[in-house]
């Protein structure tokens, strides 16, 4: 469960555009590089919603390594979705889209997207893909 950031969102009128990694509402445009951990080389952005109110949200998620065969955003899972005053505060969400995925070339530093690695979430999960954390669980 995240903060409510209610210090926040109380202050200004209107709704946060997506949430970072940590819960914290952002009001600007997504942009790779605000990713809250500078030491990140792959950030995304899912669509979620909450799985008791249905409401829907931009949420960021990011990693150091990421990006293999194995794990990728589409089978990955964001966890509970940000404060928003329903029972679903406390309960995982409905993954349903990767909308962006970014990487930080090493060499040059520069942000480069993959849309290759975006789409439906809900279509892997129906044709019965694991998850990489369901295929880690089954190689201990």
């Amino acid at each position: 469960m995240h903060d409510s950031y209610i210090d926040i969102t109380s202050r200004i009128a209107e709704d946060p555009m997506w949430w970072d990694a940590n819960g914290t509402p952002r009001y600007g445009e997504f942009i790779p590089h605000r990713c809250p951990n500078i030491y990140a080389h792959w950030v995304w952005l899912y669509r979620i919603a909450c799985q008791s109110c249905g409401k829907e949200f931009e949420v960021e998620e990011h990693d150091v390594w990421f990006a293999t065969e194995r794990a990728t955003p589409k089978n990955s899972h964001y966890g509970d979705p940000p404060i928003h005053g329903c029972t679903g505060d406390t309960m995982n969400c409905d993954d349903l889209e990767v909308l962006e995925v970014w990487n930080q070339e090493s060499k040059s530093w520069e942000w480069v997207r993959h849309p290759e690695l975006e789409g439906s979430m809900t279509e892997s999960w129906n044709k019965g893909e694991k998850t990489s954390e369901q295929e880690w669980k089954e190689d201990d």
